[in-house]
């Protein structure tokens, strides 16, 4: 049976990806969602984009956006917005991966995997976005701001009836949070968290963290937010 995969902010750690993508092991047929965030504060953005890139074309894979590649954009374009993300985002980290740690070392390829990845993905029965989505709002007309920036809260459910899985706001449980129609799936692997990959169909998890540990899980029952 094919599985809908989807695999949290990645923030420039390979390690975890590479255990990770092991331990779920895709096959052909099944369907694979990264959340976005592949890079920043993590050790090697660069590998983590290798990575993405050299994955076999058999493969169903959809690239989400998140904002800090629209960030790492602005900066090549931007000395304002390089100076925040140098200083505040993790960006330095991001270029030292390039070495010798400048754009101009920054491959083509990279730059068009950035441009191309998409705002959501929407299937019969969820929505997946990097950040969020306003619930009254239909998917074709969010606001970018929304699909990138906006944090989880407590988000009511979409109009359209369908499960929103997400990431961008970090769950300082290192476990993803369900409230039943929005599941948030950022656990924070960069900072002493875990990168997660939530087989959506089976309600169930896996987890990789930077020591290579793995470990698995299955969503709680839905979260009931407070008022």
């Amino acid at each position: 049976m094919s599985r809908t995969l989807a695999i949290g902010d990645l923030h420039g750690n390979l390690v975890p990806l590479e255990h990770l993508w092991r331990a779920i092991d895709p096959q052909p047929g099944d369907r694979v969602v990264f959340i976005g965030d592949y890079v920043d504060r993590g050790p090697d953005s660069k590998g983590v984009i290798d990575f993405c890139l050299a994955l076999p074309s058999e493969l169903d894979v959809t690239f989400l956006s998140g904002n800090h590649e629209e960030k790492f954009l602005l900066a090549r374009i931007d000395h304002t917005e390089l100076a925040h993300w140098l200083q505040a985002w993790g960006g330095g980290a991001t270029l030292a991966s390039y070495w010798p740690g400048q754009f101009d070392a920054v491959p083509e390829d990279h730059w068009e995997f950035l441009r191309k990845a998409k705002p959501y993905l929407e299937t019969d029965t969820h929505i997946f976005v990097h950040a969020n989505l306003e619930p009254d709002v239909a998917l074709a007309d969010q606001l970018p701001f929304t699909l990138i920036h906006k944090k989880f809260g407590t988000p009511e459910p979409h109009l359209s009836g369908k499960v929103m899985v997400c990431g961008h706001t970090a769950q300082r449980s290192h476990v993803p949070l369900n409230l039943g129609h929005a599941v948030n799936i950022d656990t924070d692997p960069g900072r002493g968290g875990w990168l997660t990959c939530l087989h959506v169909e089976a309600h169930e998890y896996w987890q990789a963290n930077v020591n290579g540990e793995l470990r698995r899980g299955e969503l709680g029952p839905p979260v009931v937010p407070a008022v």
